[in-house]
């Protein structure tokens, strides 16, 4: 693992798209379960592996650059309180 450092910015960015990744998978599985049509069943089917996709890729980049860690909550929260401290005072 490369500790890399983003600018606040760029972390915010970073941080957004892997939120709303799994935002549009939530979206996506909603209208999965509304469809009656077999051809919108298809079509959402695979965009929702696509997102679940983006997704992973989204969070690989940041786990493997120290950016974000979900399995060791201590320490990512550390690395926020970091985040948030030099966002306030830059």
């Amino acid at each position: 693992m490369t500790d890399i450092q983003l600018n606040a910015n760029d972390h915010a960015i970073a941080t957004s798209m892997l939120f709303e990744s799994k935002a549009a998978i939530k979206d996506i599985a909603t209208a999965l379960s509304e469809t009656a049509s077999a051809e919108v069943h298809a079509l959402l089917t695979s965009e929702i592996w696509a997102a679940i996709n983006q997704h992973e890729a989204i969070y690989q980049f940041l786990q493997n650059n120290g950016i974000y860690d979900a399995y060791n909550v201590p320490e990512q929260l550390q690395k926020d309180i970091q985040y948030v401290d030099r966002a306030l005072n830059h």
